[in-house]
């Protein structure tokens, strides 16, 4: 009994490794702590309308490419929605 009992916890025991192995390697690593670390205030917002694009935003309130996607590192352009928020200005610390 006491043997059945050792092999069926050393048996669960593998499984869970297996598992928790499989889970790690599965996993995506959020932060690397390569690169600065900041913090975007937004002092400048626009809500996007219909036939916004981001080319037409950055025209229209004269913002630069670079600035933009800055300030927008997760905009995805061709996926936009109507009342999205769109940051137009801002400062980081």
């Amino acid at each position: 009994m006491a043997r059945a009992s050792y092999k069926s916890a050393t048996l669960f025991s593998f499984v869970l490794l297996f598992l928790l192995a499989i889970s790690m390697s599965e996993s995506k690593i959020v932060s690397s702590g390569i690169g600065k670390n900041f913090a975007l205030t937004c002092s400048k917002i626009y809500g996007t309308n219909i036939g916004d694009t981001c080319f037409s935003i950055m025209q229209q309130f004269s913002v630069t490419s670079e600035a933009f996607t800055t300030f927008n590192p997760n905009l995805n352009c061709d996926k936009m929605f109507v009342g999205e928020w769109i940051c137009l200005d801002g400062s980081s610390f």
